[in-house]
């Protein structure tokens, strides 16, 4: 499905609308509307920022596991590393206000949402590939080396984090407490890491 909001074009996979069809339907935790508020509200942090460094987006992707925002020019360095912490800043900041108000009035639903949003942030912040904290360490590794070198780097770096994760969620499934997040989040990573730039 496509269609222009803003000026803006944007693509929505029917895959994506799948998923977040059967998440919500199949949800029995409570996290799923908030997970999907939260990752719509870091989005909307990078959007805002881009559009605040004058490199507006020109294209969005919904696809499952991914959103994919291109912009009209390339921002440079300095600016790509303002875009990607915008939208882990958003989170952080959500949690903050969130956690506070939930200690004030004891809400738990709002304690809910504050704790989503900080996962978000944390997770997105990590510097691995396909993640914003990767396209910060990406920036910074092309200062200081060549843009291969910087590639290869940060797919290492990736694939450690991966083997880690997965290797974590194993050790947790021989002790009984099997993590699904845990195996989801390592192949993900496994899978960003193994794809070229």
């Amino acid at each position: 499905m496509k269609f222009k909001l803003f000026g803006i074009q944007v693509y929505v996979s029917f895959l994506f609308l799948a998923v977040v069809t059967v998440m919500l339907a199949t949800d029995k935790t409570g996290f799923a509307l908030p997970l999907l508020l939260a990752v719509t509200l870091h989005e909307c942090g990078h959007i805002f920022m881009m559009w605040i460094l004058d490199c507006s987006p020109k294209a969005i992707k919904l696809i499952p596991a991914s959103v994919q925002i291109t912009s009209s020019f390339s921002k440079g360095y300095k600016n790509d590393i303002l875009v990607s912490l915008s939208g882990p800043a958003v989170n952080i900041l959500l949690f903050s206000t969130l956690y506070y108000n939930y200690l004030c009035f004891g809400n738990r639903t709002t304690l809910i949402f504050s704790l989503v949003n900080l996962l978000i942030g944390i997770f997105n912040l990590l510097p691995v590939k396909g993640l914003d904290g990767g396209t910060v360490l990406f920036s910074i590794l092309c200062k200081y080396t060549d843009i291969n070198k910087a590639c290869l780097l940060l797919k290492f770096v990736t694939l450690i984090f991966s083997v880690a994760l997965i290797i974590m969620a194993v050790l947790f499934t021989i002790k009984g407490k099997m993590n699904i997040s845990l195996y989801i989040m390592g192949i993900y990573l496994l899978i960003a890491g193994l794809i070229k730039m």
